[in-house]
């Protein structure tokens, strides 16, 4: 483009020649070079930019790594935990900023389990809700003690032990009082759910399903069933850690209490060792709080 060979410079000298004369002609050779010059110069850039019209950006610099979150101090007690925790593990009151981690399970629906007769199913192969019967305490054991795992490192450490609830302690609740009761499926026992009438209120105690059998219903079907045959008002007690079961409670209607009233609450309608009560959180059924005088 724009190229100009020897055969075009001959044209133009001799033109030039009969033009200007000999004395004139290096001048006009000269001025006719450096136009050449700045053709080439004009067509070479031409060609550049037609080549590569685009100009890229450069790429931008990867993103810098997040800061770890700052720890935020109990409005109520002062005890610092992390941003993810929603109730403080030390004194239970709700945080400020309540924000769960994100959920790691759907919520469970409130279906209640069909009979084995209304099924048209065998007796094993039908879940059914019934009282655990005593040849069933070493199950019940395995299913309170796999479960609890969820509280190994999430509770306070003076609060752990191993096993999470040994045979006699599970003896004493039943001699206590507690009526557990069992989702069986499979011909086994899979969930379990303890309810204890104490004064004038009912308590759900130590409800724990098969890991297993986790995310399918069990401890809503099991909720559901023993608050059929519950009139008066319910409370339930949980660590204050626990924030997958206080929020499993929320989903059905329970709400956390005041501070004021869980203390008082946990040494009226529990027994339980000062260390925790401390940690822990009571919620009440929508009966209890419609009673004024439960809660002034």
């Amino acid at each position: 483009m724009f190229g100009i060979g020897f055969e075009e410079l001959l044209v133009l000298a001799v033109i030039a020649f009969i033009l200007f004369g000999p004395e004139r002609l290096p001048e006009y050779a000269a001025k006719l070079g450096r136009i050449v010059a700045k053709v080439r110069e004009a067509s070479s850039e031409l060609s550049r930019q037609y080549q590569n019209p685009f100009t890229y950006p450069p790429e931008p610099a990867a993103d810098a790594a997040l800061p770890a979150g700052p720890e935020v101090a109990c409005q109520y007690c002062g005890h610092k935990t992390g941003q993810e925790f929603a109730f403080c593990p030390k004194c239970g009151q709700r945080q400020q900023l309540d924000q769960y981690p994100p959920p790691l399970q759907p919520a469970e629906p409130t279906v209640e389990a069909q009979s084995p007769e209304a099924s048209g199913e065998s007796q094993t192969a039908s879940p059914q809700i019934r009282p655990l019967r005593q040849d069933e305490i070493d199950q019940a054991l395995s299913i309170i003690n796999q479960a609890a795992q969820a509280y190994n490192g999430v509770i306070p450490a003076d609060c752990w032990q191993e096993p999470y609830m040994p045979e006699e302690e599970l003896r004493a609740e039943i001699t206590a009082g507690v009526n557990f009761w069992v989702y069986e499926s499979e011909g086994r026992p899979v969930g379990v759910m303890g309810r204890q009438d104490v004064l004038d209120v009912t308590l759900i105690r130590h409800a724990y399903v098969d890991p297993e059998f986790q995310r399918q219903g069990v401890g809503s079907r099991l909720l559901a069933h023993l608050l059929k045959e519950m009139p008066g008002p319910v409370l339930v007690g949980t660590w204050a850690a626990a924030w997958w079961a206080i929020r499993f409670y929320e989903e059905h209607g329970f709400k956390l209490v005041c501070q004021k009233d869980k203390d008082r609450l946990l040494t009226t309608y529990w027994n339980i060792s000062p260390r925790q009560t401390e940690t822990s959180v009571v919620l009440a059924d929508p009966k209890w709080l419609a009673i004024p005088i439960y809660h002034e």
